[in-house]
């Protein structure tokens, strides 16, 4: 159990630098300003975190057979599938993510390419974020009531999928004007 705690901690740690990270650029796209200092400081740390927390989790589900067998029921256990699946994706995408701004420079199918990569990245670490939020809290034993755990889930839901689109949004049109500018 101290393993689990210690990864929800690191989970929400991975949250709030992301979060820090993701409208730092947002905010950076929208100026048209860039500080590439700000954006690998913030970046490594949150790849970094991430990537701590991805070890541990994955440690858990192999080594100590905290995974279940979640196909048996799948209805059942969507979140779960969709938890594990965003993750899965984050860990795909990330170096496609990184390397987005020299994908993007490569011509039209770059752009093509780098719009993608980001869409399929924001979508992967929304999800994520959505499906663990609340699971966190209820591993560190801060929410223990199920009703609370639905409107946090609720409210988390809705603020990943505002972000989502600000995020994409805000990306695009950004690429779009790096772009045309090359």
């Amino acid at each position: 159990m101290r393993t689990k705690k210690i990864n929800a901690v690191l989970g929400l740690l991975a949250i709030c630098i992301l979060l820090a990270h993701s409208l730092y650029q947002v905010a950076a796209y929208i100026l048209f300003i860039y500080n590439p200092l700000v954006t690998r400081i913030l970046g490594w740390a949150t790849a970094a975190v991430v990537s701590l927390h991805a070890v541990i989790g994955m440690s858990m589900l192999m080594f100590m057979h905290d995974g279940g067998d979640v196909t048996t029921y799948p209805r059942a256990n969507l979140r779960t599938i969709l938890q594990r699946a965003s993750a899965l994706g984050i860990m795909v995408m990330l170096v496609l993510h990184v390397k987005s701004y020299d994908i993007l420079t490569s011509g039209t199918p770059g752009l093509i390419a780098a719009e993608l990569i980001q869409l399929l990245f924001f979508s992967a670490v929304f999800t994520h974020i959505g499906t663990s939020f609340s699971n966190a809290f209820v591993t560190l034993g801060l929410i223990q009531n199920m009703d609370r755990k639905k409107t946090v889930d609720r409210a988390t839901w809705i603020i990943c999928a505002v972000l989502w689109a600000v995020t994409v949004i805000v990306i695009g049109r950004t690429y779009i004007a790096l772009a045309s500018m090359s």
